[in-house]
């Protein structure tokens, strides 16, 4: 980072403990930021199943456009890709899940434990 520079997020004074920051929120309205973030978390996973299921349907539904060695080439490099993308989607799909897990169940602790610290997120 460059000297003389803050970062983004510290300099955001919403994010700052102190007065009007993250640290005087009160738990609830944390718990519901965490559960609305889940939701769209959710529906970001619902989005991934959906195009890992059209790269699927691409790959079943193609065939080879001609007779020629070149052809069936080219038709056998592309459901390579497709299926290589759908297990792409299918995964980032599980962690994106995963994740939206993880939020709600942060969302509950914030509630009966008081929790202030950071969720570890897996690369």
């Amino acid at each position: 980072m460059p000297e003389g520079r803050g970062s983004r997020i510290s300099d955001d004074p919403g994010l700052r403990p102190g007065a009007g920051g993250c640290a005087t929120r009160n738990p609830q309205e944390k718990a519901d930021r965490l559960r609305a973030g889940a939701d769209l978390l959710d529906q970001a996973a619902a989005a991934d199943d959906k195009a890992a299921g059209r790269f699927a349907e691409a790959r079943v539904d193609s065939t080879p456009f001609g007779i020629s060695p070149q052809a069936r080439e080219l038709a056998a490099r592309w459901a390579t890709a497709l299926a290589a993308r759908e297990a792409d989607a299918r995964v980032l799909g599980d962690a994106t899940s995963d994740l939206a897990g993880r939020l709600r169940m942060s969302a509950g602790s914030t509630r009966s434990t008081g929790f202030r610290g950071r969720l570890a997120v897996a690369p």
